[in-house]
């Protein structure tokens, strides 16, 4: 089973123990996927194996003369639902909210929401809330912003979507709804998942240091053995030509482990300057040798 699905049979398994959070769950549910049939009933279609018994449980809270049947094929089923109170529900212009009697109340009725056409992504790869809405988008969007919940409308193919992307919003919504154990689990698995990110770019960003150090220095070596082949290392400077037989001596070292090895006191910053200068002497040299040899060529010709 998904993530989604883990989740939304967890909700369906913590059963509500006031009749008010009985009334509010069945509110969400009727809401998020109640639609009139020709025949007056409300169907829901449900994929979760507990729908029927929470439904059959709940329903006699929220209108004691309601019948419930189920209908369908072994993957698609469908309740059918028999309520007057059901069906002026779905009828009002603006859609209802119940009553909330207790502290629980809400959390029943927004995973009520959540469990008739809602999914979340699995937040070790993506932060993702969101409503399958059809044509009832607007009323539920309504819903939301009533409750204090800022959604934002997408489709998808030919779905019409309320979603939630923020790690924070979706931590909140989960809060709300009564999750603790889900909600920490979430915060603990979005704590792991930037340590796992920052140590991935501390990695990176040492791997790119490390990438930088090994060319720096083969061109600083390609430098210092030109300037031995051409006979100027004895021009140098004697820091100059220090700061050379060191690097040619310990190729694979960093800035800051050459500094400790020098027979004189010299900073990284003092260091890199020296061989960074070494390089530009080599450059230049080469520059204008081939400066010469062209002269050389045209005055040939």
């Amino acid at each position: 089973m998904s993530f989604s699905g883990d989740f939304r049979s967890t909700l369906l398994a913590g059963r509500a123990k006031n009749k008010c959070c009985r009334i509010a769950f069945v509110y969400g549910y009727l809401t998020g996927a109640g639609r009139i049939a020709e025949d007056g009933t409300v169907r829901m279609n449900y994929t979760d194996p507990l729908v029927p018994s929470i439904l059959s449980d709940y329903l006699p809270s929220f209108d004691r003369s309601a019948t419930f049947a189920e209908e369908g094929t072994r993957r698609v089923k469908t309740a059918v639902v028999t309520s007057r109170a059901a069906t002026d529900l779905l009828l009002r212009e603006e859609v209802a909210l119940p009553e909330f009697r207790c502290s629980a109340c809400k959390g029943h009725y927004l995973a009520g929401l959540f469990t008739s056409c809602g999914r979340v992504s699995d937040p070790a790869r993506e932060w993702r809330l969101e409503f399958s809405c059809g044509d009832r988008r607007e009323r539920l969007a309504s819903v939301f912003s009533r409750l204090g919940i800022g959604v934002k409308s997408a489709e998808r193919r030919d779905e019409r979507l309320l979603f939630l992307r923020s790690s924070g919003a979706i931590l909140d919504f989960f809060a709300l709804m009564g999750e603790n154990d889900f909600y920490f689990g979430l915060m603990n698995g979005s704590i792991e998942r930037e340590i796992r990110n920052s140590a991935n770019r501390l990695a990176n960003c040492e791997a790119n240091n490390i990438a930088k150090a090994i060319s720096a220095s083969d061109e600083q070596v390609r430098a210092i053995r030109y300037l031995e082949e051409h006979r100027l290392m004895g021009g140098l400077e004697p820091a100059l030509a220090e700061s050379a037989r060191l690097r040619l001596a310990h190729p694979d070292m960093t800035l800051s482990q050459l500094c400790a090895v020098s027979n004189a006191p010299v900073s990284r910053a003092g260091l890199n300057h020296r061989l960074h200068r070494l390089c530009e002497i080599a450059e230049s040299h080469r520059k204008k040798s081939a400066g010469q040899a062209r002269k050389g060529k045209g005055a040939e010709k």
